[in-house]
C-alpha cells in the first residue's frame, strides 16, 4: 500500500482498483481536480436513477422560476437562490486546496433577470425532448460550467452522499467514518433545505477533519458541459442549416447575414449570432435537440476525455509522489524558503532524469504538453510541507505559478515553464522580476521542463543570449525518454 497519502485510495489505505470497480473518481485530497458534473450525462444515461435525478433538477429550477417571476423585486434576497460551494467533492478550478465561492447573490440577480426576460418560456420547450438547465448558459456567458456543476451538485447532494456512504460502510474501517448532519433534502412545502444524517469518510488523520464526497466518473466532464455557450456560437450556422422548416431556416440565415458587416471579425459574428438568437429563440432549442439526438456520441467522447485525464494526471501524480517519497528526501525538508525550494527542484530534477520519473510526463509515448497539467503535478508534489504554497498568486501584476512562503518575511516565487514555449525568452528576461517587485518576494526560481535534447539546447542558447548561463536559480529538467541501461554502451 502506498505511503504517499495524496489520493483518496492512499489516504484510506485501500487499493485503487476498489474505487475503480465502484465507478468513483479517485480524488486528490490536496487540491481540486479540474472536473465538473454535467447534468446532460444524467439525461443521456440509461440508468433510471440518473434520469430521475435529471428530472429533479428541472423541477427545482422551475420552482426558482416561479418565485423569480412572482416576486421579482425581492427574490434575490431569498435564501432559496443561494447554493453553497460543496468543496468536499474536491472538484473545480482551485489548483491548491478545495475552496470555492458557490452561488450567491450575483447568481440570484442573473437568474431572476433571465426568467423575467429572455428565458421567460423556460420549461415550455416544444422542439427539444426535455428541458435542460444548461439552456440558461447559452445567452449568458457569465453563467458557465461552474454554475452548472455547483447547481447540479447541490440538487443531487443526497444521491452523492448516499453513494459515498455505501462505499464507506463497505470498504472503510470504522475509525475512518463519522456521522455528519447535512442539509441535503429540499422540502417543497416549506421551500427550504432540511438536514439528513450520513455515515461518511472524513479526514480522520487531521484534527476536526471534514467529510468527503465521492462522485461517479460517468457524470463528470473535463471541459465545458455538453450544452454550452461557446459551442452554440461556433456551430450556429450548422444548426441553422439543419432546420427542416425551410421558411424558418431561410429567415434565420437571411437575418444573420443582415447583421454582419462586409468583412466580419469574430466579435462581429458573435454579435450577429446573439441578435439572431434573440429574434429567433427557437434556434437554441434546435441546438439542444441536436445534442439530444447524438447523446450516445456525446457521452462516449466525455468518457474518453475523463479516461485520458485520469491516466495523465491522477496516475502520473501518484507515481511521481511515490518515487519522490521513496528515492529522495523531498518530503523531509526543514523550512527556509529559497534554499529548500531549490533543494526540492533538484530532487525533482534527479528523479525525472535519473530515476525514471520522466515517464509520468508521457501518456502512450506522447508528452503531456499542457502547462496547466504540468503545474498541477508539480504543485501537488508539495504534499505534507510546512510551507505556505500558493499557486497562481496574484499580487497586482498578474498571476505567478507559485509563491512559496515560510512566515511573512521569507518567500520565493517559483515559475514552472515548458522549454518549447514561444514566450520563454521574454519570461526569463522580465516576468519573475515583475512578480518579485509586486509581492516583495526575496527570491525566485525558474524551472524549465524540456521533452527532448533539442529543446534543452534551444533553452541553453536562450540563456547564453540573455547572459543567464550557470545561474543556480534557473534549472533545466530534461524529461526526454531515457534508454534502458542495458542498451547504453
Amino acid at each position: 500500500m502506498a505511503s504517499f497519502k495524496l489520493l483518496f485510495s492512499d489516504y484510506f489505505d485501500i487499493d485503487q482498483s476498489v474505487i475503480n470497480q465502484y465507478g468513483a473518481l479517485n480524488i486528490c485530497l490536496s487540491a481540486d481536480m479540474p472536473l465538473f458534473i454535467d447534468p446532460f450525462l444524467l439525461f443521456a444515461s440509461e440508468d433510471e436513477e440518473y434520469k430521475k435525478l435529471h428530472q429533479n433538477l428541472i423541477d427545482h429550477i422551475l420552482i426558482l422560476k416561479d418565485i423569480a417571476i412572482e416576486d421579482k423585486e425581492s427574490a434575490e434576497n431569498n435564501s432559496i437562490f443561494r447554493f453553497p460551494e460543496r468543496k468536499q467533492n474536491w472538484l473545480g478550478v482551485s489548483k491548491f486546496g478545495n475552496d470555492g465561492r458557490g452561488l450567491g447573490k450575483d447568481f440570484a440577480k442573473k437568474i431572476i433577470k433571465s426568467f423575467n426576460g429572455f428565458y421567460n418560456s423556460f420549461g415550455n420547450e416544444k422542439i427539444s425532448a426535455e428541458t435542460h438547465i444548461e439552456k440558461l448558459t447559452i445567452m449568458n456567458d457569465r453563467i458557465g460550467r461552474d454554475f452548472i456543476s455547483d447547481f447540479t451538485t447541490n440538487l443531487i447532494l443526497d444521491f452523492l452522499l448516499q453513494y459515498t456512504q455505501t462505499f464507506a460502510l463497505k470498504h472503510l474501517k470504522p475509525n475512518q467514518i463519522r456521522e455528519f448532519s447535512i442539509n441535503s433534502i429540499f422540502n417543497k412545502d416549506f421551500k427550504r433545505w432540511m438536514p439528513k444524517k450520513y455515515q461518511l469518510p472524513y479526514l480522520y488523520l487531521e484534527e476536526k477533519g471534514d467529510f468527503i464526497i465521492l462522485t461517479p466518473l460517468d457524470i463528470l466532464t473535463k471541459d465545458e458541459a455538453a450544452i454550452n455557450n461557446s459551442e452554440f456560437y461556433s456551430n450556429f450556422l450548422s444548426v441553422a442549416n439543419s432546420i427542416k422548416n425551410v421558411d424558418l431556416r431561410n429567415s434565420i440565415n437571411e437575418y444573420f447575414r443582415s447583421q454582419l458587416p462586409k468583412k466580419p471579425t469574430k466579435k462581429d459574428r458573435n454579435y450577429a449570432v446573439n441578435k439572431t438568437a434573440i429574434k429567433f429563440p427557437e434556434i437554441i432549442d434546435y441546438y439542444i435537440k441536436s445534442k439530444e439526438d447524438n447523446k450516445e456520441t456525446v457521452s462516449k467522447l466525455t468518457k474518453d476525455k475523463i479516461r485520458k485525464l485520469t491516466s495523465e494526471l491522477i496516475e502520473a501524480l501518484s507515481s511521481l509522489g511515490e518515487i519522490l517519497f521513496e528515492k529522495s528526501d523531498f518530503y523531509k525538508i526543514v523550512p527556509t524558503s529559497y534554499d529548500e525550494s531549490l533543494k526540492r527542484v533538484h530532487y525533482l530534477k534527479d528523479v525525472i532524469e535519473n530515476n525514471d520519473g520522466y515517464r509520468v510526463f508521457y501518456h502512450e509515448g506522447i508528452p503531456i504538453a499542457k502547462e496547466e497539467t504540468i503545474q498541477r503535478i508539480f504543485r501537488l508534489t508539495w504534499f505534507a510541507t510546512p510551507f505556505d504554497v500558493n499557486s497562481e498568486v496574484n499580487n497586482g501584476r498578474g498571476p505567478a505559478d507559485y509563491k512559496v512562503s515560510y512566515g511573512s518575511e521569507d518567500s520565493t516565487i517559483v515559475e514552472f515553464k515548458l522549454g518549447k514555449s514561444s514566450s520563454l525568452s521574454r519570461n526569463l528576461a522580465n516576468q519573475t522580476d515583475i512578480y518579485k517587485k509586486a509581492s516583495k518576494s526575496a527570491s525566485d526560481i525558474k524551472v524549465i521542463l524540456c521533452y527532448n535534447d533539442g529543446e534543452v539546447k534551444s533553452v541553453e542558447r536562450t540563456l547564453n543570449k540573455l547572459k543567464l548561463v550557470d545561474q543556480e536559480h534557473i534549472i533545466i529538467i530534461n524529461a526526454s525518454p531515457k534508454k534502458s541501461a542495458s542498451l547504453v554502451k
